[in-house]
């Protein structure tokens, strides 16, 4: 059985999990008689767990009856030849079909990654929705913050507005290839005319487009 962020569970459930790991029982809800349980735990902890027993936050008995085999796993900045593996699984288990160009895998091993594997498979998921080819290129990967590495650029536009200045750069070069004919615009972006004359009120609004006849 698998305990994620055991640090966080509240001393009353600490004493709880202590009963449950000593006399190897539990009573389920609703019933008044215990049963046995035959299990191994694997806890995970994101805080030093000893120093957490020094401050009072958890129970020594709780730590030192899990720590039979303590392993420490090390930062993903720290184990850098990791990233890329690890960047694999995660684009292989997502299914997009997508893959990254070695320009965005080497932004990827670049970054510092303070958030470790949590921010890491944000950062793939937004590549993923970014992405306007059939690559992913390293502009598709952006960071939350900039990396301690100065090679790496500072990027302060939101995840909304980078999809909608993709979309407004799609419907631009539509409307020049199509001499500015809605429907063919609209079929091309393969979008109703409806939908196409939103989002031209909504480029209008943000800001000035070139006048063009529409048809």
């Amino acid at each position: 059985m698998l305990l994620d962020e055991i640090a966080e569970l509240p001393l009353a459930l600490q004493a709880k999990l202590l009963r449950v790991l000593q006399e190897q029982e539990v009573l389920p809800i609703g019933a008044s008689v215990a049963q046995k349980v035959d299990v191994r735990i694997i806890a995970c902890a994101n805080r030093d767990l000893p120093a957490e027993v020094a401050a009072g936050r958890f129970r020594a008995d709780l730590y030192y009856r899990l720590a039979v085999f303590p392993l420490t796993t090390l930062p993903l900045a720290e184990r850098r030849a990791d990233i890329i593996a690890i960047a694999a699984a995660l684009w292989l288990r997502d299914g997009s079909g997508l893959w990254p160009t070695p320009a965005a895998l080497r932004r990827l091993a670049a970054h510092d990654w303070p958030g470790n594997v949590r921010e890491l498979g944000n950062v793939l998921q937004r590549a993923t929705v970014l992405a306007s080819g059939v690559r992913i290129e390293a502009a598709d990967i952006v960071f939350d913050r900039a990396a301690a590495s100065p090679m790496l650029p500072t990027v302060s536009a939101s995840l909304g507005g980078l999809r909608r200045e993709r979309e407004f750069a799609a419907i631009r070069s539509a409307l020049a290839d199509c001499a500015g004919r809605r429907s063919m615009v609209a079929h091309r972006l393969g979008i109703s005319e409806r939908t196409l004359r939103y989002k031209l009120a909504a480029m209008a609004h943000e800001a000035p487009v070139d006048r063009m006849t529409m048809q």
